[in-house]
């Protein structure tokens, strides 16, 4: 029979039946059960959530994917009545399960139906009615809504604000997939972003994608969002994750779905040695980035000592210049301004494509923005390395030194370009001295 109407709490509970530990739902002719897969914390080697996951089976047995049973839906009410039974059967079970382990204070991660998602706030105050009849507190709950899927823009944020304004958490699924938009992540301001698998696969097997990594990991966090790379399958999977700041962990490699929950203890001894791996990993490419780097950063030295006794430019920088990947040095005044051209290293411009000749002439150029100038200035006569990143001058990834210096009394900024090929991990993200 259609519905004309959700269910109201009362009428989905009595769909509720105990099977063992454990709390199923029947719903037009399918048995539906609660899993929970483990999220961790990087930092705390421990469980800190539960994501809840319905396991759906027809009469004969058969196993029905969720997305097959939401899309059985004849109606946006019956739509609406399946997504608050599995939200209720799930916290159901996680709070059953919670107190027999003596109520740790572990999240439950709650998918949201898109579509019914969009609707939430219009059929009356049923979910805080189910977390006030459960006990259970809004700000243990993230609601996880896959954003790309809702293309009413002022639905999605009404939803969104009536689940924030319960207490709840708000997550945003499957980031990074399909036509995911970052201006979602101001807008919405969810408290977690949960990464596609995608981006971590991607990066361990394409240098760029490595590269590009941290620094959206780094834009989710300025945004004021934790960040959750799920479907991590492998230890190298999780290494990147680990290297790219992520905060929180899902995944196979760790744990699969399961009817009961885990416990809070740290993870032994599958976290230590992930941070040994992990922690071994970042000293050898410290030295070698060190071993790379030392002849650079001894001939920039040596070209600052060369300026301040008053000896011309291209000569006191040929010493740089001789290194194999040395690209290009320049100077800069105290606001930033490059004084005179790019200092060309000759044999690597026979290599380079005419494709930023428009960029070549940097004179009077002002760099004051970039961070290897701005940690010369703060941190003055310390030699600065930056993270690699694409020089506007050139289509090469380069890492830039740069010395803040005293000429004839004014102070400057010498800087050098290299060529980069390989990760850079000497940089904690505010610049750093090369020991």
């Amino acid at each position: 029979m259609p519905l004309t109407a959700p269910y109201q709490l009362d009428a989905l509970q009595a769909l509720l039946q105990q099977e063992g530990s454990q709390y199923i739902a029947q719903h037009a002719g399918l048995t539906l059960h609660s899993h929970f897969q483990p999220i961790f914390s990087f930092a705390h080697r421990r469980v800190v959530g539960h994501e809840g996951l319905m396991r759906a089976w027809t009469p004969i047995g058969k196993a029905m994917s969720p997305a097959h049973v939401f899309a059985s839906a004849g109606s946006e009410a019956e739509l609406v009545t399946l997504d608050r039974l599995s939200r209720l059967l799930h916290a159901r079970n996680f709070c059953t399960l919670s107190e027999q382990m003596g109520d740790p204070p572990h999240w439950l991660f709650l998918n949201a139906e898109p579509n019914a998602f969009a609707h939430a706030g219009q059929y009356g105050r049923f979910f805080p009615e189910l977390l006030g009849r459960l006990g259970l507190a809004p700000e243990r709950v993230v609601v996880e809504v896959l954003e790309t899927a809702i293309e009413n823009h002022r639905a999605l944020t009404r939803a969104v604000d009536y689940f924030r304004d319960i207490g709840c958490l708000i997550a945003i699924d499957d980031f990074g997939a399909g036509h995911s938009n970052v201006d979602r992540v101001w807008r919405l301001r969810p408290d977690i972003v949960k990464l596609d698998r995608t981006l971590i696969t991607d990066a361990t097997r394409n240098h760029d994608a490595r590269l590009i990594l941290p620094g959206l990991v780094s834009l989710v966090h300025e945004a004021g969002a934790l960040v959750l790379a799920e479907g991590v399958e492998t230890e190298n999977e999780a290494l990147l994750a680990l290297e790219a700041d992520c905060d929180l962990i899902q995944g196979y490699y760790f744990a699969r779905p399961a009817p009961g929950l885990w416990h809070s203890e740290p993870s032994q001894p599958l976290f230590e040695t992930l941070w040994d791996n992990f922690n071994a990993r970042m000293r050898l490419e410290i030295e070698h980035n060190q071993q790379q780097l030392a002849p650079y950063c001894a001939a920039i030295l040596k070209g600052a000592a060369r300026l301040t006794e008053a000896e011309g430019f291209a000569a006191a920088a040929q010493a740089f210049m001789n290194e194999p990947a040395a690209i290009r040095c320049f100077l800069l005044d105290v606001n930033g301004r490059q004084v005179g051209a790019n200092l060309h290293n000759p044999t690597r411009e026979q290599r380079v494509t005419p494709r930023f000749s428009p960029l070549d002439d940097a004179r009077g150029a002002v760099w004051s923005r970039r961070q290897y100038f701005r940690q010369a200035m703060k941190r003055f006569g310390e030699l600065q390395i930056s993270r690699p990143y694409l020089s506007i001058v050139g289509e090469a990834q380069c890492v830039t030194l740069s010395l803040g210096l005293m000429l004839n009394g004014v102070p400057h900024v010498l800087c050098g370009d290299i060529q980069w090929h390989g990760p850079v991990e000497f940089d904690s993200g505010d610049g750093s001295v090369l020991e």
